[in-house]
């Protein structure tokens, strides 16, 4: 049995996805917190690109979701929801999408709030005056995790749709209908285990 086809192949992609973005938002917050003076923009593509330390301790673009623990039990149910889902899904390519956005929930919303009451945020991107929120790897994580479930739902071809020919199996030739087929093809990354 080949690796692409052994059961639970997609739930290592979850796993070993989640576990390296979670690494790399954390190593990313504890330079940031140990390398720039907070609120003091720093040039990385001039202006356009800076890097800017500033600590969030309300919620997404800085909202506020009411009482404190809101901020914790949100993100604690997302996270559960998530990692439902993505034990569920037989599909490498959500998985993968699932581990992103499980660790930029993990990493922003409850490593960070437990940690130091508040998220660490330093990547600021915009033109002169027109900005975008200051965030985080862990928040560009979240967002390319759901970009890609949206991408899969609606770009790739679902393989569970009937066809006319399964709905009428007449609707075939008599050669069709004469030859087995075989799928001897190698499975992509896109296919299920």
């Amino acid at each position: 049995m080949d690796m692409s086809s052994r059961p639970g192949n997609a739930r290592r992609f979850f796993i070993w996805t989640a576990i390296l973005a979670l690494c790399l938002d954390q190593v990313s917050k504890v330079l940031a917190k140990s390398l720039l003076p907070p609120q003091v923009p720093q040039p990385v593509l001039g202006q356009t690109l800076r890097f800017v330390l500033v600590m969030n301790k309300r919620g997404l673009f800085g909202m506020s979701y009411g009482p404190v623990w809101v901020h914790y039990a949100l993100p604690l149910i997302g996270v559960c929801l998530v990692a439902y889902l993505a034990l569920r899904s037989p599909s490498r390519w959500s998985c993968v999408a699932y581990g992103l956005v499980l660790a930029g929930g993990i990493g922003n919303n409850l490593i960070d709030r437990v940690r130091l009451g508040s998220v660490i945020d330093f990547i600021d991107f915009g033109m002169g005056r027109w900005r975008w929120y200051t965030f985080n790897l862990a928040d560009a994580f979240v967002v390319v995790g759901v970009i890609m479930l949206l991408g899969h739902e609606f770009l790739v071809p679902n393989k569970g749709t009937a066809t006319p020919e399964a709905a009428d199996p007449e609707a075939g030739s008599s050669l069709d209908s004469a030859i087995p087929l075989r799928d001897n093809r190698r499975r992509g990354f896109f296919d299920p285990d």
